[in-house]
């Protein structure tokens, strides 16, 4: 086989890689030569298996694959089989593109390489958990984070606050305002039917956060009432 048709399966390769929902933040995250390398291997098997479609297909429908060879622009062998990887790739890609949800893909990106700071966002998105954000001004926020970062890059977070203070001098949580009755009154007057239509989303950027973690305020409430019988 000319070395120059190899292309095909590479490029193949390469393409589901970036394009493969399931695939693509995964591999951004990845130095080029460790891309080239997957594009290398996942090309290598892409061609074995339009070979062993292309035996198949030779048995079951010799005179199709015969004619489809006469159509063929260049005749040099092998060339129909492996432009065929690449033609398979893409097709495989876009299709099940369509049928793949872009945030079923992104969390299992973040899943397997996501750092810390992606698992708490994930959780508290897929869970609907409560978390803290404590800002470097020494402010502070409470609440939901309203969509999944991105495995590659996480410059911002979304979130819906529930409670917003600021730090104490003891680094004590000191309330200021509290969302949540405001949120109720507008659903109960039928201003609103959800949430989402107050547009109350808050962007917090990832440099600025000096710390992020779970928040429950039962468990407040009961580490702050331990502490108040020890002043």
């Amino acid at each position: 086989m000319p070395f120059n048709l190899l292309l095909f399966p590479l490029v193949a390769g390469y393409y589901l890689l970036i394009r493969f929902e399931y695939f693509r933040y995964i591999q951004q995250r990845l130095d080029r030569q460790r891309l080239l390398f997957n594009s290398v291997l996942l090309g290598i098997f892409i061609l074995l298996i339009t070979f062993f479609i292309r035996s198949i297909a030779e048995r079951l429908f010799p005179h199709l694959i015969e004619t489809l060879y006469a159509f063929l622009p260049i005749k040099t062998q092998f060339f129909g089989t492996t432009s065929c990887s690449l033609v398979i790739s893409i097709l495989f890609v876009e299709i099940a593109n369509l049928i793949i949800k872009r945030e079923k893909a992104i969390r299992y990106a973040i899943k397997y390489i996501g750092n810390e700071l992606q698992l708490l966002l994930k959780s508290s998105f897929t869970e609907s958990k409560l978390l803290q954000f404590t800002l470097d001004s020494g402010k502070f926020y409470i609440g939901w984070v309203k969509e999944l970062p991105l495995p590659y890059v996480s410059e911002h977070v979304k979130i819906l606050p529930a409670f917003s203070g600021y730090r104490g001098e003891m680094k004590e949580l000191v309330f200021t305002t509290q969302y949540l009755s405001v949120y109720a009154t507008y659903v109960e007057e039928g201003a609103v039917q959800t949430i989402d239509e107050l547009n109350m989303d808050l962007i917090l950027t990832v440099d600025s956060i000096v710390t992020v973690s779970y928040f429950d305020i039962e468990m407040y409430e009961r580490f702050n009432n331990i502490h108040n019988q020890f002043r």
